[in-house]
């Protein structure tokens, strides 16, 4: 019998087959005998294994992908096998790595030089495994199939020390991505669907990983692992297209089609259940926060079509819908009043359009009121032809902007239509295009009114123990759905380019001003009458960016003020200034097209403020630092809303809290300067702050434009730019209240080594955040000492990898940093280490074996190269004009040219390497941190 069958009509690579002869503007086939071949093969092995390669030769000298598709993910995880998937997608590329480790060649030097970043990905119906090569026929390639064959042939030997090693691994993965934020969606998305499976609870997160044993592990992959469930995708510039067939058959054809688990469609069953009204209990929790009540309303999609062209159009007429109720939603005013959050699930998370309305106890009926009040609108009144145009054309451009040709583009196209399920019958761009343009208005608010009507089929509610809320029926809350009416004609407010009202702008006079001096860059430096200072960097065709600053800060403020100080930029960013709201400036700032931020900074001896503005926003630009410099908005109703923010803020912060803690921490032991705050003194301090200390804080630090500096750079011409400042900065107020003038303290480090531990709030007792840390004097103008602490830093993180897959640390993140703190005058090398509580001294003495081993055996000079090739040094040369001008200004620092820096770089030899190696990684400058979900002694 053929190991490569003839494929029935409308196979899926039949398709591919077809969609490539009838679309491509390419020609198939033999191309030239020593070059890059241009064409498709594809086919289905006899044990029901599919393979598609596709080169082009336009993609000459680019970079073979080797994506392997295996049919199992989230969606089909049994009870009691949360994340089984996911975690069987470390293991393979797992022992991967320690064959190579243990065979060494060229595989080994892919995985050491970051060439072969062996990623995957588990979704919901796939795992996807990516590989790359060059060559068809190289070692890599061979190496690769091989171990493909090997994984769906089911003879991988996933032992103990692996799976163990990917507990921690798992784990760490677990916390990085900060999963444990999304127990109580998964909770209830588990309750609405059987998509999603049992989350567990944060605090028994470990303990379900480390129940992963071999016995489970080896069921889960004979049941998935199969020759029939994998695809194998293969695209680039490839030789020997004959060749590459033929190896899919030698190395896969002889494998056998084994049983594997019936696919089960939990998506399919969830479109056929009942209306489901479903109330949930939050847990409780012991941790500081303020809880907020989660209501979940899906409106569900339609069971798709057997015919694939229809059910293309279902899907394409559903985003359409999505985005366009998502527009709508978006205008609703916002106001400090009503203070609620919503997130749109577009057909990501289940089969329909999920809003996600997320307020305060006591709250929740005006919040579904407001939000169902312009959903009824909608239905009433459809959407207009304004918004359906704009969707329509924007969706048109992006179609035909869309270029197929590119490799990346081809392997796109393959992914989403594997992931999703679907065929390459046809050639989706050209007929969605067709079904725009024959798309009417008409239709679009037919079928709007249809998909709003039945819904939401699905209710769910989440909430404190006690809320009311909890004791609803369906028909008392479908009610808040149905009555709720539209209050009020939405604003429509036109464009306004000034900031700052006429009527306000005739009261500022223009102020004298003169050049004073040309600074060493080039800049010219105009002072005011008010003693504030300008000084111009302009650039043709780059973007406006302000930067002022002031030499006093928050420890220049009292002790009870220090904390509130570095909280005013915030302040200022929630109340708004002069007229306007933190939702007007926000709306208003996007329409001209500026970055909408925090525009104010407090140091410990440094304010500030950093503004962006298109050239054309130069006006804009200079009127909202006026504002900010002068003009906080006063509003009562703004500092409640920015205390119950902060509260919701400290419960799911946008950054790592636990790692920005742990810095805190660590910089306040080494009695570094600007160490910052913790999230707690962040939160305490927000709520303990009143109106009146705020601004008499901003007056002190804010209102002193004698003692500014402001660096402009961008496109902008002297001759224009004067007068303006003459206006803006010209005019901002002087203020009687003073800060406290301190003389600058010498900073000296503890002495080391040192090693501590720091209880943080929000680290499981599973958990440990570690930091091995170097810190040792580097003056601020030393540049070259500099490129060392870069280069040594480098070193370090090219062989932390073998911390994980050598010597199985279960690891899943370690990072290597290192930077210059020009206030201190220090160099730090900093080793993060995230991992479980039993590895810390383990990991403590791995690092300290690896820098020993550097200290002893000089690298190679290829592998020297190799490392230079990774070092940043951008923050040292400046990165721009304006970080050039503040270092001038700031610190009186000239920044050397950047093949200055890059010959420095290179004239360093493995031995001067070895040298600064055991000059600097030494016991008197390491300092080790450990963050821990409770106090725990070291040894």
């Amino acid at each position: 019998m053929q190991a490569i069958k003839r494929l029935k009509p409308l196979n899926f690579f039949s398709l591919v087959w077809i969609c490539f002869l009838v679309y491509s503007p390419f020609t198939y086939g033999q191309m030239k005998a020593v070059t890059i071949e241009t064409g498709i093969r594809n086919g289905t092995l006899d044990n029901g294994m599919r393979y598609l390669i596709h080169s082009n030769e336009a993609w000459e000298g680019q970079t073979v992908s080797m994506n392997l598709y295996v049919n199992t993910g989230y969606e089909l995880e049994a009870e009691g096998q949360t994340n089984l998937s996911h975690y069987m997608e470390h293991l393979p590329f797992s022992l991967f790595r320690e064959e190579a480790t243990a065979r060494r060649g060229a595989v080994l030097e892919g995985i050491r030089n970051g060439t072969l970043p062996l990623q995957a990905h588990t979704g919901a119906r796939y795992t996807i495994y990516n590989y790359i090569f060059k060559k068809v026929g190289s070692e890599i390639y061979k190496a690769e199939l091989d171990f493909i064959r090997r994984m769906i042939g089911g003879s991988l030997n996933l032992d103990t020390s692996i799976l163990k090693s990917e507990h921690g691994s798992f784990y760490q993965e677990y916390i990085y991505r900060g999963s444990s934020k999304y127990y109580t969606n998964n909770c209830m998305l588990s309750t609405l669907s059987n998509v999603y499976p049992s989350p567990i609870l944060p605090e028994h997160y470990y303990d379900h990983v480390k129940g992963f044993d071999r016995e489970i592990v080896s069921s889960f992959y004979k049941d998935w692992y199969h020759p029939q469930r994998a695809t194998l995708v293969m695209v680039g510039p490839i030789t020997d297209l004959d060749q590459a067939a033929k190896d899919m058959e030698s190395y896969f054809g002889k494998l056998k089609a084994t049983p594997a688990k019936k696919l089960v469609y939990p998506q399919m069953e969830y479109l056929q259940r009942p209306y489901q009204f479903i109330q949930l209990e939050q847990l409780e929790t012991d941790e500081l926060e303020v809880s907020e009540t989660e209501m979940y309303l899906y409106w569900r999609n339609q069971i798709p079509p057997k015919d694939e062209l229809k059910a293309l159009e279902q899907k394409w007429m559903y985003e359409m819908l999505y985005a366009l109720i998502g527009d709508h939603l978006r205008r609703i005013p916002t106001t400090y009043e009503g203070h609620y959050s919503f997130g749109i699930d577009k057909g990501m998370r289940l089969p329909g359009l999920g809003l996600y309305l997320n307020t305060f106890p006591g709250r929740e009926r005006e919040t579904v009121e407001e939000v169902a009040a312009a959903l009824n609108q909608l239905k009433k009144q459809g959407i207009d032809e304004a918004a359906y145009q704009k969707y329509q054309q924007k969706e048109l451009k992006a179609i035909n902007r869309k270029d197929t040709n590119t490799l990346g583009a081809v392997l796109s196209i393959y992914d989403q239509r594997m992931l999703a399920e679907e065929s390459l019958e046809f050639d989706q761009l050209a007929l969605k295009k067709h079904w725009l343009n024959e798309l009417s208005l008409d239709t679009v608010n037919s079928e709007l009114k249809a998909f709003l009507e039945d819904g939401p089929q699905d209710i769910g509610i989440l909430a404190p123990k006690g809320s009311s809320v909890l004791d609803l029926s369906e028909v008392e809350f479908r009610s808040w759905l149905y009555q709720a009416n539209r209050v009020g004609a939405e604003a429509t407010e036109e464009l306004k380019m000034n900031l700052i009202p006429d009527s306000l702008i005739a009261q500022m006079p223009r102020v004298a001003s003169k050049i004073i001096e040309t600074d060493t860059l080039g800049g010219r430096v105009l002072q005011l009458a008010n003693g504030a200072r300008v000084v111009f960097y302009p650039q043709e065709g780059a973007s406006l960016k302000l930067h002022g600053f002031r030499n006093v800060g928050a420890s220049n403020l009292n002790k009870e003020n220090y904390i509130k100080a570095q909280l005013v930029p915030e302040w200022i960013h929630i109340s708004g200034a002069g007229a306007y709201t933190h939702f007007e400036m926000q709306h208003m700032l996007t329409d001209l097209g500026m970055i909408y931020g925090r525009a104010l900074y407090v140091k410990q001896g440094e304010s500030g403020i950093k503004l962006q503005a298109p050239a054309q926003g130069l006006e804009s630009l200079l009127q909202l630092a006026h504002l900010y410099l002068s003009a906080p908005r006063e509003d009562p109703e703004a500092i409640r809303y920015w205390k119950e923010e902060e509260s919701l803020f400290y419960k799911n912060p946008s950054y790592g809290r636990e790692e920005h803690d742990l810095t805190v921490r660590s910089k306040e032991e080494l009695r570094v300067p600007d160490a910052g705050i913790t999230a707690m003194e962040r939160y305490e301090g927000v709520q303990q702050s009143n109106l009146a200390e705020l601004k008499l804080i901003h007056q002190k630090l804010f209102q002193h434009p004698q003692e500014f500096l402001f660096l402009l750079s961008g496109e902008f011409k002297e001759t224009e730019v004067v007068p303006l400042l003459e206006v803006y900065l010209g005019n901002l107020p002087v203020s009687e209240n003073q800060i406290n003038r301190k003389e600058n303290t010498i900073h000296t480090l503890p002495k080391a080594p040192l090693k501590k531990a720091f209880a943080i709030p929000g680290i499981f007792s599973s958990d440990l955040k570690l930091k091995i840390q170097y810190t040792y004097p580097i003056a601020r103008e030393d540049w070259k000492s500099q490129v060392d602490l870069k280069l040594m830093q480098q070193v370090i993180k090219s062989r932390l990898w073998e911390l994980r897959v050598v010597k199985k640390r279960g690891l899943y993140v370690s990072s290597s940093i290192g930077y210059i703190d020009p206030l201190g005058e220090t160099g730090n090398l900093v080793i993060g280490l995230p991992t479980v509580a039993e590895m810390g001294n383990v990991l403590i003495k791995d690092v300290a074996e690896l820098i020993a081993e550097f200290k002893k055996h000089t690298i190679t000079e290829e592998e020297l190269q190799g490392i230079k090739a990774n070092v940043y040094y951008q923050d040292i040369t400046g990165k721009s004009v304006l970080d050039q001008g503040y270092l001038y200004h700031k610190w009186n620092l000239l920044t050397p040219d950047e093949n200055e820096v890059q010959a420095y770089l290179e004239s360093i030899t493995p031995k001067e390497l070895q040298r600064l190696l055991n000059e600097k990684l030494v016991d008197k400058h390491r300092y080790i941190f450990m963050g821990t979900g409770k106090t725990k002694p070291l040894d």
